[in-house]
C-alpha cells in the first residue's frame, strides 16, 4: 500500500485519479458528475475518485474523510488511503468537507475550521455528507459502503452510522475524538454545545456493523482512551467492534501510522469485509 506524511499540508499527486481543473460553481454541480463533484445536500462537495483496476465481485464503495485541519492546508492527506481502497478492488472516494479543498477543487460552504468552534460537528454536515454518499452508492451501483475517518472525519463517520442507520456497513474510526464533551474537557477546551456525539448515537447502530478503531500510543489530541472507551460500549451492544493502539504514533496519518501493521489489517478488513 502506498501512503505519504502529512506535515504542513504537503500536497500529494496521486496518478491514478479522476481529475478537473477548477472549484466547484452551482451549475457545475447540478447535476453532478459524481466523479470530480458530488451534491450533498444544499453543498456541491469535491471528492477524488479512485476506480479499482480489477474489482472484486461484490462492488465496494469507500468514502474517506478527512480531519478538521486546524493548521490549514488541503486535505490531500487521505488520497492515498482511497487509492489503496482501489487497489483492494474497490471505489475509493477522497471526499473534501464543507468548505475545504483538496487536489486543487473546494467544496462550497464554510469550512469547521472557520466556524466560531461552538458551530462545528453540527447536523447539517453529517446530513449533506450522507447525502453525497447515498448517490455515490447509487451512481457505482455499490453493493455496500465502507467510511473511513480521521479526527473530525472520524466524529462524522460515528454520527452517520447512527444518525443514517444502514447506509454505512462498515467504518474505520481513526484518531476519534469518539465521546466529545468528554474530549473538550480532558483537552481544557470550551464545550461544543451545539456539536453531534458519535457515543450518543450507538443504539441506533445496525448489529450487523463492523467498526474499527485505531489511535497512535502518543496521540495527545483525541486521546487512545476515547476510541477504546467507544469500542468497549459498542461491542457491549453486540457490534462487531475492536480498537487497536499503534505504538509511537501521533494523532496525524503520518508514516508510522500507515505503515503499522494494526493500520494496514483494519484498512484491510474494513474494505473488504474479511
Amino acid at each position: 500500500m502506498r501512503f505519504w506524511i502529512f506535515v504542513f499540508g504537503l500536497l500529494v499527486l496521486p496518478t491514478l485519479s479522476i481529475v478537473a481543473p477548477a472549484q466547484a460553481s452551482d451549475d457545475d454541480c447540478r447535476p453532478a458528475d459524481n466523479q470530480t463533484y458530488v451534491q450533498g445536500g444544499e453543498e456541491c462537495l469535491a471528492i477524488q475518485t479512485y476506480l479499482p483496476g480489477t474489482p472484486a465481485q461484490t462492488k465496494t464503495l469507500v468514502i474517506v474523510l478527512h480531519g478538521d485541519l486546524s493548521s490549514g492546508g488541503p486535505a490531500d492527506y487521505i488520497f492515498p488511503v482511497a487509492e489503496t481502497a482501489a487497489e483492494m478492488g474497490a471505489v475509493g472516494v477522497a471526499m473534501m468537507r464543507i468548505g475545504y479543498s483538496g487536489g486543487g477543487r473546494s467544496s462550497t460552504g464554510r469550512a469547521s475550521r472557520s466556524e466560531n468552534r461552538s458551530e462545528i460537528y453540527t447536523p447539517d454536515e453529517m446530513d449533506a455528507i450522507a447525502d453525497a454518499t447515498t448517490r455515490l452508492k447509487a451512481h457505482h451501483g455499490a453493493d455496500s459502503v465502507v467510511m473511513i475517518g480521521h479526527s473530525g472525519g472520524a466524529v462524522m463517520t460515528g454520527v452517520i452510522l447512527g444518525r443514517h442507520p444502514g447506509l454505512v456497513q462498515r467504518a474505520m474510526l481513526l484518531s476519534c475524538p469518539c465521546d466529545v464533551p468528554t474530549w473538550r474537557q480532558i483537552n481544557s477546551r470550551k464545550p461544543l454545545s451545539r456539536a453531534e456525539n458519535p457515543l450518543d448515537y450507538i443504539d441506533r447502530i445496525p448489529a450487523g456493523t463492523m467498526i474499527r478503531l485505531v489511535t497512535g500510543s502518543r496521540d495527545t489530541n483525541t486521546w487512545s482512551r476515547l476510541s477504546r472507551d467507544y469500542a468497549a460500549d459498542a461491542s457491549a451492544r453486540g457490534i462487531d467492534a475492536t480498537f487497536a493502539e499503534i505504538a509511537g504514533a501521533n494523532h496525524n496519518l503520518t508514516t508510522e501510522m500507515a505503515d503499522s501493521a494494526e493500520f494496514k489489517d483494519a484498512v484491510r478488513q474494513v474494505v473488504t469485509g474479511q
